[in-house]
């Protein structure tokens, strides 16, 4: 697969109960929000919008709304991920220059720029206007060179111009600050769409000297090709849908937001920079895509699985018997549930917590679990700790410790307090669990799908 296109049609063909494709006329500000939402309730399905009321191009959400999702959008499954995550990034694949793509099929520069063109629509009533959720932003660093891939929201305010946080202490942010310190403007690129290795790359826990697009081409285990732009010097996929450049001038503050954040609120926390284009290319066939704002499962699956992929294996060289990690949605990206595997050594599920608290710093609540507990089974792991669990042991508050600024709860400038609860068995306790036999178990499931 080589874009968002053959990996939908890899999706309608092989895996059809994935998809919904809507042909109904839909108003884009509002309804497809709301539609997606319902649908997380249900099948949680991707959508595909052909009839966006006023638009040219139709409109793809909720691609990667779930783990089974991702993990085919990299060709494995889900209990393969982590191997086979570790496997692919040890070994980076450098991308190529092409000398054009379908993304350059048409070119829009100067006066003819127009972002109103694109379906860029509003999700929620307290956002400040229509946003872009999907876009990927390209820079380089001005010291290095290397490129660098993020995520960023993006507030149309122009047919030439978007408002843009670059969310402090994230890569972009940085390289920003050194540009500014220059006083010159960092030039970047947008990409809305493309192959789904490529979002999940750019959402990759990794350090600031590794360029991501070398990331995606380890995912999608072949060199990713690139096209140059028309206007800056960076570069962008060939077989992306639509590419927007520009510039983000320095000291130039603007309000931007209040906008629907990962934590389920709406929040104006902001950099309130801004965005002036030069130019914008797309393929004729585009299809826009959205990733649901707020506390969707696409939002919270980018930025958690390929971190938990990462975390898991540098847990696994201190804690052998680490067996699971998830990071539930319900608890935005302050929330990890762990199971080890026995033997459990006395104080090591405190350690294991610890140390992932260490390594991500967006996390306050860690509950450690047996392996018999399905960590991605909320119930099961709100059972455990009902069970296995007494406060007055098993539970550990650790103060004053850095956390995400967007947590509507933390103190000052980033501040939080951290809490771990130890749901594993205890010695010298009857833990019993009760169980049916496995001919019977199988029995029950084919009468219930019958």
């Amino acid at each position: 697969m080589r874009d968002l296109h053959e990996f939908i049609d890899f999706i309608k063909r092989d895996y059809p109960e994935e998809i919904l494709t809507i042909d109904e006329e839909v108003e884009a500000d509002y309804e497809i929000t709301a539609i997606a939402m319902e649908s997380e309730k249900g099948k949680n399905q991707m959508l595909l919008f052909n009839n966006v009321k006023g638009s040219p191009f139709p409109i793809v959400t909720n691609v990667l709304g779930t783990r089974r999702r991702i993990a085919l959008a990299i060709g494995t499954s889900v209990d393969e991920f982590y191997s086979i995550w570790d496997k692919r990034t040890q070994k980076l694949v450098d991308p190529k220059i092409v000398e054009s793509g379908p993304v350059k099929d048409v070119v829009m520069k100067g006066e003819k720029v127009d972002l109103y063109r694109f379906p860029i629509f509003k999700h929620f009533e307290q956002d400040a206007g229509k946003y872009v959720t999907a876009g990927v932003v390209v820079a380089k660093d001005p010291e290095t060179g290397i490129r660098n891939l993020s995520y960023h929201r993006l507030q149309l305010v122009e047919k030439n111009k978007f408002r843009i946080s670059l969310h402090s202490r994230g890569h972009l942010w940085r390289i920003y600050s050194k540009s500014e310190k220059l006083n010159r403007p960092l030039e970047a690129a947008i990409f809305i769409g493309a192959h789904p290795s490529i979002s999940i790359a750019a959402a990759a826990q990794v350090g600031m000297d590794i360029d991501e697009y070398r990331v995606a081409g380890a995912l999608m285990q072949e060199p990713l090709e690139l096209v140059k732009c028309e206007t800056v010097d960076l570069e962008v996929p060939a077989f992306s849908e639509i590419v927007v450049e520009g510039e983000i001038p320095p000291f130039v503050r603007e309000k931007e937001g209040p906008f629907g954040e990962y934590t389920g609120y709406a929040t104006g926390r902001s950099t309130n920079n801004v965005f002036n284009v030069r130019a914008i290319t797309y393929r004729k066939n585009a299809i826009y895509q959205d990733i649901l704002p707020g506390n969707s499962s696409e939002h919270l699956l980018l930025g958690s699985v390929s971190k938990e992929a990462y975390f898991f294996k540098r847990m696994k060289e201190a804690i052998p018997n680490l067996k699971n990690i998830n990071r539930p949605k319900s608890g935005t990206h302050f929330s990890a549930y762990l199971s080890l595997s026995e033997p459990i050594d006395e104080g090591q599920a405190n350690q294991a917590a610890l140390l992932l608290l260490g390594l991500d710093n967006m996390l306050k609540l860690v509950v450690v679990v047996d392996e018999d507990i399905d960590v991605y089974n909320e119930q099961d792991v709100l059972w455990a700790i009902a069970t296995r669990m007494q406060p007055d042991r098993d539970v550990n508050v650790i103060k004053n410790v850095i956390c995400n600024k967007l947590d509507p709860s933390a103190y000052g400038e980033g501040t939080s307090a951290k809490i771990i609860i130890d749901a594993t068995k205890k010695k010298g306790w009857n833990f019993d669990r009760l169980t049916v036999p496995e001919n019977s178990r199988k029995k029950a499931m084919r009468i219930i799908k019958k």
